[in-house]
């Protein structure tokens, strides 16, 4: 027979241990696999660095919108590998004046654009549960574009000359490498928000090329 101190002692053991059970069976599955998606602002430093001439106009913007999105796959308890595809773009309007016949100034406008997609494959370390830096591999190709400013001709009409730099004619791609942080909170069991910096540095060019800075949600399968 249980004296009356043994069996409270029992039942309270016996409700503790019940408790733990029932916290594993509600705790959530380990999740391996996120996905983000990330839309925010951009800093192009060498778009930027480009100037204009009578003859030709390349300088855009330095503030611009980029956006893209990254797989990301947990190794350990505190770090993660990923890929990742970003997009810029940095836009500026021109207004290239021309004489008429008659004597008078007008101008003509054009949207000029800078365009960059960036490939990363990054490594990310959680410094706390909400706070992680990241850094990585680099694969960034470019379209650009580039106005010539020509003459007016017999009917006082403007021309020019407009120039796009991609892929499919030039193949300007650069590699290098990015690093950057982010900090995140849980918004639901499976959901994140956050925001992440990043930098851009082309190796093969020495050249510091970008910047972000994005909001980003991040879902885990």
């Amino acid at each position: 027979m249980l004296s009356a101190k043994g069996l409270t002692l029992f039942i309270g053991l016996t409700i503790a241990g019940g408790g733990q059970v029932v916290q594993a069976q509600q705790a959530p599955p380990a999740r391996r696999v996120t996905v983000h998606v990330h839309y925010g602002a951009v800093g192009n430093f060498f778009a930027s660095s480009l100037r204009d001439s009578p003859y030709q106009l390349q300088h855009v913007n330095f503030l611009g919108a980029a956006g893209g999105a990254e797989v990301a796959y947990r190794v350990g308890r505190a770090g993660t590998v990923a890929v990742a595809y970003t997009r810029s773009v940095n836009m500026e309007q021109k207004h290239v004046p021309y004489t008429t016949n008659g004597g008078a100034t007008n101008y003509f406008d054009f949207r000029l654009r800078y365009v960059n997609n960036a490939f990363q494959a990054v490594y990310e370390r959680a410094l706390t549960p909400d706070f992680k830096v990241h850094a990585g591999l680099l694969y960034l190709t470019t379209a650009s574009q580039t106005i010539y400013p020509g003459p007016t001709d017999v009917n006082g009409a403007p021309s020019a000359t407009i120039y796009e730099s991609n892929m499919s004619n030039s193949y300007p791609e650069e590699a290098g490498v990015v690093a950057g942080l982010e900090y995140s909170r849980p918004i639901d069991t499976r959901l994140r928000l956050g925001l992440k910096v990043r930098g851009y540095y082309l190796a093969s060019v020495s050249t510091f090329e970008m910047l972000t800075l994005t909001p980003t949600l991040s879902y885990s399968l």
